[in-house]
């Protein structure tokens, strides 16, 4: 087993408490299909894979962390919730010819693996893709990666996806629920469909 994984394993071993879906993922549901097959790539915990099965998507969870992925099926039987998940290393070669009317991608980066991802969308299907940025916004909270590699440039997202029609692209802000006001965050967002087929 390499370190990285072997190092994600014992963060997922040391949780305790479950963790709750990202409040972004429910803030932004009608952007989704109703329901359809989904695919959670790097699913972690799984908390956002467990929140779309109880939405009605067909589910299937990837993670290269055997803990998490062992985690999230006891957590889905508790739950009553019937979803597919997979413990494997993801790259470009993993989507094979699997076709998905969502993918979801949370605070993971992997450059390599976007071309695949909206190639595996179905027409009409919909990419929800979340994650860190770099910041010199010495005031922002210290979350996410260290390592600039794994955190988006400026509008990176937005180009990386260009092959996509956008529907919501949100960097570097998000809104406060406790104000009227938005709140600086180093992050970006976005909701894109395919509509094209080349």
């Amino acid at each position: 087993m390499n370190e990285k994984i072997q190092r994600w394993d014992n963060t997922y071993a040391a949780v305790q408490d479950y963790p709750a879906p990202n409040s972004d993922l429910i803030r932004y549901r009608d952007w989704l299909p109703e329901r359809g097959l989904a695919l959670d790539v790097a699913c972690g915990l799984g908390a956002d894979a467990l929140y779309l099965a109880d939405q009605g998507f067909d589910v299937t969870a990837w993670d290269a962390s055997s803990v998490a992925i062992n985690r999230l099926q006891k957590e889905a039987k508790a739950r009553a919730l019937s979803l597919a998940t997979k413990c494997l290393e993801i790259t470009p070669e993993a989507f094979g010819k699997a076709r998905f009317d969502l993918i979801y991608v949370h605070r993971y980066l992997d450059r390599d693996i976007i071309p695949a991802i909206i190639q595996s969308l179905t027409p009409g299907g919909v990419l929800f893709y979340q994650t860190f940025t770099q910041t010199t916004d010495e005031n922002l909270p210290a979350t996410g990666p260290t390592n600039k590699a794994y955190r988006l440039a400026t509008n990176e997202l937005l180009r990386l996806c260009s092959r996509l029609t956008i529907k919501l692209f949100i960097e570097g802000f998000s809104p406060d629920t406790q104000a009227t006001r938005l709140k600086p965050r180093a992050q970006s967002l976005i909701v894109g469909t395919r509509s094209d087929l080349s």
